[in-house]
């Protein structure tokens, strides 16, 4: 058998990989290829750690069960000794189909006990300007619907009046992607948009379905006793059943978890009871 020739092409191979190709086929050496890198190079992916509270906390959950709303929150109560006031937050999810438009829900509801959560609005009126700027709110005019059109938006809440919607209607397809789109099924389109300003103010909450079929609403603060976080609870999953799409036979949600801000969740039965009046 004759000697085999190799020619080592100068290309843009370096000239230590040009020798270990030029070896190899001599049979001197394995060749490995060229993009893979030796385990010890490889960085370990680093785990997130878990504060002991969080860890604490985990250990008391039943992963298994569906908590009594009372039980529930004693137990978020009991992970709120945050260094800042922790959120409480409710995660519904539903039975619905998140592609279907007869499906979305969007409805509103104005928790027994508030929730002192300042949004940033812009609202379109006609009338009472002055007023409307007094509640902290930015009155909307031409000039900020042509920045609205260059894409600036500097609000997390929309309102206005019916005599500005056909102005807003150009920018529909902005706003509207960003649920932001002012609308009289979320209140946000209003004869009285002072009103309107005062109620979202005051915490009138709009409640509505994300990308998939499920509802994020906040329920209360660390501070709020147990009892007020129970009835603001059971405000809002009336006002989801209430918004019930026509057409669905089966039980419109399908579970129910609630947890705080940095907390893991805990999973709330469906069937909730008023809690006891204090005598």
């Amino acid at each position: 058998m004759g000697k085999i020739r190799t020619k080592v092409v100068e290309t843009a191979i370096e000239p230590e990989r040009a020798k270990q190709i030029e070896e190899a086929s001599k049979g001197l050496v394995e060749t490995a290829p060229a993009d893979k890198t030796t385990p010890t190079s490889k960085k370990k992916k680093a785990q997130k750690k878990r504060s002991k509270r969080y860890v604490d906390f985990v250990k008391q959950i039943d992963r298994s069960k569906e908590y009594a709303l009372e039980e529930a929150l004693k137990l978020i109560k009991g992970a709120t000794n945050t260094k800042f006031e922790s959120s409480i937050e409710a995660h519904i999810n539903l039975n619905t189909i998140a592609d279907k438009a007869e499906h979305q829900i969007r409805t509103l509801v104005t928790l027994p006990h508030q929730i002192a959560k300042k949004v940033k609005m812009l609202v379109f009126a006609a009338k009472n300007t002055a007023e409307i700027k007094k509640l902290g709110a930015e009155v909307g005019t031409e000039e900020t619907l042509k920045e609205i059109e260059s894409g600036k938006i500097d609000a997390a809440k929309i309102i206005a009046d019916p005599s500005w919607m056909p102005r807003l209607a150009k920018v529909a397809k902005i706003l509207g992607p960003k649920g932001l789109m002012p609308s009289p099924k979320s209140g946000t389109v209003s004869d009285d948009p002072l009103k309107a300003v005062q109620e979202f103010s005051g915490g009138k909450l709009e409640v509505r379905t994300e990308k998939f079929p499920i509802i994020h609403a906040l329920i209360g603060k660390a501070s709020f006793t147990e009892k007020q976080l129970a009835e603001n609870f059971i405000a809002l999953i009336a006002a989801i059943n209430e918004a019930k799409p026509e057409g669905l036979k089966k039980g419109l949600i399908k579970s129910i978890f609630i947890s705080t801000t940095m907390g893991p969740s805990v999973k709330v039965t469906k069937k909730t009871e008023s809690p006891a009046k204090e005598s």
